[in-house]
């Protein structure tokens, strides 16, 4: 009897603290609530922190699916006009590997590496203004290397050796890779300029 007590206790526990889970096209994962998702935009309230809300809308055709508690409804629909147009199968994957790209790739060498390119082209340009050419050559190089799928970062057996699951993941590491490129090489060649101003007066 107690046994029984405690596993309706832990299950209404559970169902209380349950969180639904959008996730974007592009994505982006949120958990939350779903306020409305009858409307011309599904109302969402994000989680910001354990005291902090905020509602967030989305057209239908920017979400992929809404989780209800481990119960999964759909907004993807292929398009009618094109051929081509991904299934939801295939969408899924696609999509999973930009999720997991975008929370879970590590551009371990790219920052450091800007940093260094960045500060080090200004001092020996000697602060010449095509120093600012530096970063956006640096941003094309970083493209060279393959992109791999880093074990760590599937978040599901299912994804292992998927074709659309890869290509998801590639186009999301390799904006990652771009942003965090052209960034880190912009604030060296800035932090260069400083130190040779500072130091040529």
């Amino acid at each position: 009897m107690r046994f029984l007590l405690a596993s309706l206790f832990i299950c209404s526990f559970s169902l209380l603290h349950a969180q639904d889970e959008l996730l974007l096209m592009n994505g982006k994962r949120y958990e939350g609530t779903a306020i409305d998702t009858t409307g011309l935009k599904v109302l969402f309230e994000i989680n910001k922190s354990e005291n902090k809300k905020k509602v967030k809308s989305y057209y239908h055709d920017e979400i992929f699916s809404i989780d209800f508690n481990s119960t999964e409804k759909i907004l993807y629909e292929p398009s009618t006009y094109f051929e081509d147009s991904y299934s939801k199968e295939t969408m899924r994957f696609l999509v999973n590997g930009k999720s997991d790209a975008r929370y879970h790739y590590k551009t371990k060498w790219v920052i450091p590496t800007g940093l260094v390119v960045g500060a080090g082209s200004a001092l020996l340009m000697k602060g010449n203004i095509f120093t600012l050419l530096v970063p956006i050559v640096y941003t094309g190089i970083v493209q060279i290397p393959i992109v791999r799928v880093q074990p760590k970062s599937i978040s599901s057996p299912e994804f292992l050796g998927n074709d659309f699951y890869k290509e998801g993941y590639n186009h999301m590491a390799r904006t990652k890779r771009t942003k965090h490129a052209l960034l880190s090489s912009l604030a060296g060649v800035v932090v260069g300029i400083l130190i040779y101003e500072l130091g040529s007066n």
